[in-house]
């Protein structure tokens, strides 16, 4: 049971973080709008996961609004 709840988890956090820079593109989101859709989507993310959600957002650090 656990090994199918890992594999899901990881499965939604996969096609959350697919989906991140679209999201980042349409709304162009800073790293607190960023946290916010990637816990809707996710839940409660690890170290290790943030840094793979920072390693997609870091491209995108041109928010205009700043």
């Amino acid at each position: 049971m656990l090994y199918h709840t890992l594999m899901t988890t990881n499965a939604m956090f996969n096609s959350a973080l697919a989906s991140l820079p679209q999201f980042i593109m349409e709304t162009d989101a800073d790293w607190c709008m960023v946290y916010d859709f990637m816990e809707a989507q996710v839940g409660n993310l690890t170290d290790a996961e943030w840094d793979e959600v920072e390693k997609v957002y870091n491209p995108y650090l041109n928010d205009s609004r700043y």
